[in-house]
């Protein structure tokens, strides 16, 4: 889910290094960071005696970042990045931008050197479908009338002949468009053109308030976007070359939840896939991420251990606060009785302080936040009826599978005449890619979009319930 990406915030603002024409190229360097050895690439160009620029810093999570201010003179280039609070001066040094980086008191030394273009990180995404493609492919609106807004998406079918059993794709967290665009990749782009290819319309969508659909995305819920899916399973309901009787939906991550509340909901259903979806509850599956994140960035155990209690007992406040003045007060309070036993030193090293707490209020205001911590997706699995598959990935560190599997296991509840499965996919990440780490740091390094494993898995699933489950 796209909630534990925060790391991006390090050394974002980069992606505005522009000075006169000595400046223009690509730059190319690695640096160090909370440990870890991180890449950054910042292009330049002139464009009418006018410098533009483009960040990547793939591990980071940040591409083709531009909202920087600057000022050069000579060889030296001043960066003020106001979005992260921000500062960096640097001077070219022969083929080389030499500087210091300054943000929240703390400095990192970046040297970054003039590379070729053929030698510079460029992101491959061969999985990325490419035309002409063997089947039709419609823009689509349709209508969510309870929220009185369009939604944009694309349909494609196989081909004009017959009726087609089709599948919605949902996304997970954060403003999506209808492909779920992550660092160049574009995973429901590359699902619909499996399925269809293999007989399978499929429609995905912009999410409400993104792209082409209508409506705020800011103020939206679970609950809303879950009404949104319901409203495209009604609109292919009524399309003259749908099967009506083999609809299905997969959702990824929060989708994957959605998928759930659907399949428990939705009559119109005949099946659902959950794609890393969350089956234990949602508060705990943010301390159990947070925890993984961790693990995976080489934290202490005692520095897990202190953060798992505190965001325990912070997501429970979140729950029973009544205003956000008695939320922070309490907060604050739960952080004085966390380190009462700390130094200053080790406050500081585990991230314990006033402005981090600031931060955490900030981002969990929101009323997505505020809705996501309330949901128990295991209500919504007892009552599944309609047949469903769970599928994760052995690496994933934001939706941990075997916890989430046992969860589904615990209680779905078998029903003569449906098929109820789980599977767990050795080595794959949350976007189902295959890694070394399972970090979100790797998602842009690696070229694979979604391994073709889970694609062919989903198909032969499908196929499955279709001939078994004849009407």
């Amino acid at each position: 889910m796209k909630k534990a990406l925060c790391i991006v915030f390090i050394l974002a603002g980069f992606a505005s290094l522009q000075a006169q024409n000595s400046f223009t190229g690509i730059w190319q360097g690695n640096f160090i960071s909370d440990s870890r050895d991180l890449l950054m690439v910042l292009r330049i160009s002139d464009s009418d005696g006018k410098l533009k620029a483009s960040l990547d810093m793939p591990q980071l999570l940040l591409v083709d970042f531009k909202s920087v201010k600057i000022t050069t003179e000579n060889d030296s280039v001043w960066l003020d990045v106001p979005a992260f609070k921000a500062k960096y001066s640097a001077a070219r040094i022969d083929d080389s931008l030499r500087g210091i980086w300054l943000q929240q008191g703390e400095e990192t030394p970046i040297v970054l050197g003039l590379t070729p273009e053929d030698k510079a990180f460029r992101m491959f995404r061969p999985q990325t479908p490419q035309p002409p493609f063997p089947y039709i492919s419609k823009e689509v609106t349709f209508r969510n009338s309870k929220a009185k807004i369009n939604l944009a998406g694309t349909l494609t079918i196989p081909d004009t002949t017959g009726k087609w059993p089709v599948v919605v794709l949902v996304s997970g967290s954060g403003a999506q468009d209808r492909n779920e665009e992550l660092l160049k990749h574009q995973p429901f782009l590359v699902i619909a053109d499996y399925l269809t290819r293999n007989g399978i319309a499929v429609l995905r969508y912009d999410d409400r308030g993104v792209g082409q659909s209508e409506g705020t995305f800011a103020t939206a819920t679970t609950f809303d976007f879950n009404n949104d899916a319901g409203a495209a399973v009604t609109y292919l309901t009524k399309l003259d070359f749908i099967d009506a009787k083999a609809i299905g939906i997969i959702g990824h991550s929060e989708g994957g939840i959605i998928a759930m509340m659907q399949a428990s909901q939705n009559k119109k259903l005949r099946f659902a896939i959950s794609l890393a979806g969350v089956t234990i509850p949602c508060s705990q599956l943010l301390v159990m991420q947070q925890d993984k994140m961790f693990e995976g960035s080489g934290k202490s155990e005692d520095m897990r251990e202190l953060w798992w209690n505190f965001s325990t007992q912070y997501y429970d406040l979140l729950q029973s606060s009544s205003t956000a003045e008695e939320l922070r007060a309490q907060t604050l309070e739960l952080l004085k009785t966390t380190t009462a036993d700390l130094s200053e030193e080790q406050c500081k090293e585990y991230g314990f302080s006033e402005a981090n707490i600031n931060t955490l209020l900030m981002q969990s205001g929101s009323a997505w936040f505020k809705t996501f911590v309330t949901i128990i997706p295991s209500k919504y699995v007892s009552k599944i009826r309609c047949n469903f598959l769970a599928l994760n990935g052995s690496s994933d560190v934001q939706v941990p599978a075997e916890a989430n599997i046992e969860g589904f296991n615990s209680y779905i509840v078998r029903k003569q005449g449906l098929i109820l499965d789980s599977h767990i996919f050795p080595g794959l990440n949350h976007l189902f890619q295959s890694c070394k780490t399972g970090m979100p740091g790797e998602y842009a390094m690696i070229e694979t979009t979604i391994d073709p494993v889970v694609l062919q898995y989903m198909v032969d699933w499908i196929k499955k319930v279709l001939v078994t489950n004849k009407e």
